[in-house]
């Protein structure tokens, strides 16, 4: 009985390579969004401490302990204050300000790679070619001895097997 997949194709996903960016920026942004989200819980786990340790005034905490607590105090309150969706544009905007920076220079440098990758294309092929030629009679040799044994192995195989 052939078995048959249960689970739902999806015929509209975008998929090729000029999706590919697209796929790309979502892992981006979910991976930006999930390390913001990683700082935001330390942070607070953080200065939660550092408000107990505020609160309980011991005369043992040095200064720089001190400035550290406010300083983690002070973020918190500054992540509290953004909310998610302006957090998530002003990442967005930053991307986009990052790619429309990054692309002129990725143009350029295709456009100076292409003649080298031709160049190089140029030089191996030879090179390939003779390669080829050295190892074809090995491969041929190589074929026949391996069509020679699976023979052998037909032929005893049927010897082996009582007649039908």
């Amino acid at each position: 009985m052939e078995k048959k997949s249960t689970l739902p194709k999806i015929s509209n996903a975008p998929s090729g390579p000029k999706h590919s960016g697209v796929k790309a920026s979502l892992a981006q942004s979910a991976a930006m969004k999930f390390s913001l989200i990683a700082a935001l819980v330390i942070a607070l786990a953080i200065s939660s401490q550092a408000a107990s340790l505020v609160k309980r005034e011991s005369p043992e905490m040095p200064p720089e302990v001190e400035k550290i607590a406010s300083y983690f105090q002070d973020l918190v309150q500054n992540l509290k204050a953004l909310e998610a969706p302006e957090l998530a544009n002003k990442a967005k905007a930053y991307m986009e300000e990052s790619r429309a920076q990054l692309q002129p220079v990725v143009e350029k440098l295709q456009e100076q790679l292409k003649p080298l990758s031709s160049n190089i294309e140029e030089q191996i092929e030879p090179l390939a070619a003779s390669v080829r030629a050295q190892i074809a009679p090995y491969t041929n040799l190589m074929q026949s001895q391996i069509e020679d044994m699976l023979r052998f192995v037909v032929d005893q195989t049927k010897a082996i097997l009582p007649p039908q």
